[in-house]
């Protein structure tokens, strides 16, 4: 466990969440960056939603200085136009 959650600083330790709907500037970047806005997230969890199904895929997230990165994956995963990812960083 990374520690209790106490103290001044416990409203910094806090995860957050939210919700990103792919564009089609998404579609031309070939990717979809999200500013969470916690630039000191060590961890991230990703859903991405394509018609109403959970899509099992090759994605490749990263997360660096807050910014959680949504990638075409190598083989089945490219980022499309109403794709729905959720997403929680802590």
């Amino acid at each position: 466990m990374a520690g209790s959650i106490s103290g001044i600083d416990w409203i910094s330790r806090m995860p957050v969440s939210g919700v990103h709907t792919v564009t089609a500037a998404d579609v031309s970047a070939g990717k979809v960056d999200i500013n969470t806005g916690m630039t000191g997230a060590t961890g991230f969890i990703v859903q991405v939603v394509r018609s109403n199904v959970d899509i099992k895929s090759d994605a490749v997230a990263t997360l660096a200085d807050g910014v959680l990165t949504i990638d075409d994956g190598a083989t089945t995963y490219d980022v499309t136009d109403g794709d729905v990812i959720s997403w929680i960083v802590f």
